[in-house]
C-alpha cells in the first residue's frame, strides 16, 4: 500500500459552486471565460459565446487538492506562457469526460479525449483546449511535489490518455465518476479518509500506462528510496545512515540522489512527518490524543523542537492550528460566492444538482 506526502487534511475541506443561470443571458459566457480561471487555474478564453450559453461547475477543496465537476456548451481556450507565470504553484491535472468530447493540444500532441477517458495535463507546460458540443468533465487537481513523491517521472505521463476500459485503469474512472456522486455530502474526516486512496489509485493508473520513457536508473533509485522512508516514517531512528544502509547504498550516493530533486533526506523525512502531523492535529478522529502523542507517533523525539519545526514551517504553533481547525467557520460546508453569480438559489443546472 502506497503512502502518501500529502497535507489533505490541513485544511477543512470546503465547497464552492457557479452557474451561468443565475445571469442575465448577455452577461453568462464572459462571466464564464472569468469563472473558468478561478476554478481551474489561469485561461484565455479564444472563442466568442451564443446566446442562452450554459455552464456549471462546483468545486471540493482539501486544502490542496481540488476535485472539480463541470459542465459547459461549446468553448475553447488556450495557457501560453503569460497565463502560467499568473499561476500560483504546480499543479498536475488528471481530466475525465464523463459525456461529450473535448479536443486537446499539448506542446508535442494533440488529443482527441471521449466519454470515460482520462488524461493528465501540467500547469507549468502550454495546452489549448476545445469544446465543439456541449460537454461534462471532472478534475482532479493535485500539487505536483505530491505525486512526484509517488512517481518521480509522472510529467513523462502528460498528454497520454489513461486506458479507462480495463485494469487499474478502468477502477480509476469509475473511482472518479463515484466522487462526482458523493463528495459533495461528506464532512471533512471522510473527504480527507477519501483523499489518501483517491491518489494511491492516481499513482498506480499512471505507472501502469507506458510513459514516453522509462525511469532511469537514478529515478528508481528515488522512487525505492522514497518508499522505504514512507514505510518507515514513524521510526524515531529513521535517518540518513540507516536509510542508505536498509536501501544497500551509500550515504554519500543517497544524498546525491536528493541533491537532484533540490532538498536534502533529513529535509523530506522532516516535512513528511510534519505534514502527517498537521494532518492528524485537523482531524478530529484524534482529539483525544495530545499534541505530545501526535508528534511522537510520527517520529519526532523532541516535543519542544518538534513545536519550533511546525511553527516555521506553517507560521503558527501545534496548539493554534488545531484551535483554528475546531473552530465552527472551519468546518465542512458549501461556500456560496456572490462574485460572478454564485448564490445559494443557483443550484438548478449545477453539476451534482441534476
Amino acid at each position: 500500500m502506497l503512502e502518501h506526502t500529502h497535507s489533505a487534511a490541513a485544511a477543512a475541506p470546503t465547497q464552492s459552486l457557479w452557474s451561468a443561470a443565475a445571469l442575465p443571458d448577455r452577461q453568462r459566457f464572459d462571466a464564464w471565460a472569468s469563472v473558468l480561471s478561478d476554478y481551474f487555474l489561469p485561461w484565455s478564453v479564444t472563442s466568442r459565446g451564443r446566446p442562452g450559453y450554459a455552464a456549471a461547475v462546483r468545486q471540493y477543496d482539501f486544502g490542496g487538492c481540488k476535485f472539480i465537476h463541470c459542465s459547459s456548451d461549446p468553448v475553447s481556450g488556450t495557457r501560453t506562457n503569460g497565463e502560467i507565470g499568473r499561476t500560483d504553484g504546480d499543479f498536475f491535472n488528471v481530466l475525465h469526460i464523463v459525456s461529450g468530447v473535448e479536443y486537446l493540444r499539448f506542446h508535442d500532441r494533440e488529443v482527441t479525449l471521449r466519454a470515460g477517458e482520462c488524461v493528465l495535463w501540467d500547469s507549468r507546460r502550454r495546452i489549448e483546449f476545445a469544446l465543439t458540443a456541449p460537454l461534462e468533465k471532472l478534475t482532479f487537481m493535485v500539487p505536483s511535489q505530491l505525486v512526484r513523491a509517488l512517481l518521480p517521472n509522472v510529467a513523462d505521463y502528460v498528454g497520454i490518455p489513461l486506458p479507462s476500459n480495463q485494469g487499474i485503469g478502468s477502477l480509476f474512472a469509475h473511482h472518479l465518476r463515484g466522487l462526482g456522486n458523493t463528495l459533495w455530502g461528506m464532512n471533512d474526516h471522510e473527504a480527507a479518509q477519501v483523499l489518501n486512496p483517491t491518489l494511491d489509485l492516481l499513482a498506480r493508473t499512471l505507472a501502469s500506462v507506458p510513459g514516453r520513457r522509462r525511469p532511469s536508473m537514478r529515478q528508481s533509485s528515488l522512487q525505492r528510496i522514497r518508499q522505504y522512508i514512507l514505510m518507515h516514517l514513524t521510526d524515531p531512528d529513521l535517518s540518513p545512515s540507516a536509510v542508505a544502509a536498509a536501501t544497500h547504498i551509500s550515504v554519500r550516493y543517497l544524498h546525491t540522489l536528493f541533491a537532484g530533486i533540490d532538498t536534502t533526506v533529513s529535509d523530506w523525512i522532516r516535512t513528511l512527518r510534519l505534514e502527517r502531523c498537521r494532518n492528524d492535529l485537523a482531524n478530529s478522529q484524534f482529539d483525544h490524543d495530545t499534541i505530545t502523542a501526535i508528534a511522537y507517533k510520527w517520529g519526532f523525539a523532541d516535543s519542544g523542537n518538534f513545536g519550533k519545526v511546525f511553527r516555521k514551517a506553517y507560521g503558527e504553533s501545534p496548539r493554534n492550528f488545531r484551535r483554528r481547525q475546531r473552530k465552527p467557520g472551519a468546518a465542512a460546508g458549501l461556500i456560496y460566492d456572490t462574485a460572478h453569480g454564485r448564490a445559494a438559489a443557483d443550484k438548478k443546472g449545477l453539476p451534482g444538482h441534476e
